[in-house]
């Protein structure tokens, strides 16, 4: 009877042991989840504060000084990220700025998003040239594309007024 309880006793105590186990992974795993959704957040953070720099101009009716401040939010946000593949903005116009008209892009046409920084001189002379072609007394609708939840790229169109 004395080793019938000792068995009992042995028992007791790995099911309790098995019971421990059993709660200690079901916390790790919860706290795996926590910490992997305050990780997936933060990286959406760090996506808003990138796109913070341009989204605040997209949109309709904008005045030409605020194109002109977002070309140069571009131009500076361009420089903060030389050699950070995908975070490139390029710009392009729509229905003004003749030799910008249409097709013709930053980057020679398709996007190339590794800016690089002998690249990056090259448009920021070229966004700077265009600022200048942005009329004052003109309004204009932006859009941005979006790339991985980044801006890309924005459209710069020109409103039709009439009094042209």
């Amino acid at each position: 009877m004395e080793n019938a309880s000792k068995a009992l006793i042995i028992a007791g105590a790995i099911l309790i042991s098995i019971l421990l186990i059993a709660i200690s992974m079901y916390i790790y795993n919860s706290a795996q989840g926590t910490i992997q959704n305050a990780g997936d957040k933060m990286s959406e953070q760090e996506k808003q504060v990138y796109n913070s720099a341009v989204s605040s101009y997209v949109g309709t009716n904008k005045k030409g000084v605020d194109v002109k401040s977002m070309i140069d939010a571009i131009i500076a946000s361009n420089n903060n990220n030389v050699g950070q593949s995908g975070k490139f903005i390029q710009i392009t116009t729509q229905g003004w700025a003749e030799e910008y008209n249409g097709t013709k892009k930053y980057k020679n046409g398709e996007p190339n998003n590794d800016n690089s920084d002998g690249q990056l001189d090259t448009e920021a002379q070229n966004m700077s040239a265009l600022k200048s072609e942005v009329n004052m007394g003109r309004r204009y609708d932006i859009t941005a594309s979006y790339a991985a939840g980044l801006i890309t790229g924005v459209t710069i169109e020109e409103v039709a007024t009439g009094d042209k």
